[in-house]
């Protein structure tokens, strides 16, 4: 048990230093600004959200326990937007939870995965944790919605005459969820220069 123990400690060290604390809070920041941003970035009616750009670069730069703070983040700002008053109204307890699980998990499965595959190649572990991010935090957000919203999606499948897994497909996630992940695919391979830099001088 020792050496585990020791390895996990190293590990915790690693990402708990000045340097990763003082990105971590400008990333905060930029989490905020990308939110508002987020408001007012729409194609027709569809919501571009650039918010889970921060999420990526929290995982990549410091590592899954800072891509989790950033996603934590994320959540709590979900929560005061408008768009998630309707949960609400359905499912307090169930919209904490969705708010908060989905985009913290994606945050530190991210950075697991950026750690892992950076040791082969920087490039494609951003990509990966950039597409890791809206996949993971839609999965949840997906599971989340058939635990606390069923009633939800229930009547909405009935309305749209299909099934509750395609309703909440087409109609709950739709064409958001590609959009998103093109998004903050792209983004993330724009920061490349920051990461490459960084690990250099790492």
């Amino acid at each position: 048990m020792g050496p585990i123990w020791a390895y996990r400690g190293n590990i915790m060290k690693k990402q708990i230093t000045t340097k990763n604390i003082v990105t971590t809070g400008l990333l905060l920041a930029l989490e905020v600004i990308l939110q508002v941003m987020g408001n007012y970035l729409q194609f027709g009616q569809i919501n571009i959200n650039v918010s889970l750009l921060a999420v990526v670069m929290a995982a990549a730069l410091c590592g899954p326990l800072s891509g989790g703070i950033v996603g934590f983040f994320n959540g709590i700002m979900a929560l005061v937007s408008p768009s998630t008053a309707f949960f609400m109204s359905i499912s307090p307890i169930g919209t904490f939870i969705t708010c908060l699980l989905k985009c913290t998990l994606a945050g530190v499965v991210a950075g697991l995965l950026f750690n892992l595959i950076i040791k082969k190649n920087r490039f494609i572990a951003l990509i990966v944790a950039g597409l890791i991010v809206p996949i993971v935090n839609t999965g949840i957000f997906s599971i989340c919605c058939f635990i606390f919203f069923r009633s939800f999606l229930q009547s909405g499948a009935e309305e749209a005459s299909s099934n509750m897994l395609a309703y909440l497909l087409i109609g709950v996630i739709g064409i958001n969820f590609i959009v998103e992940i093109i998004a903050t695919t792209i983004l993330s391979t724009a920061t490349y220069p920051v990461i490459a830099k960084r690990e250099k001088a790492a």
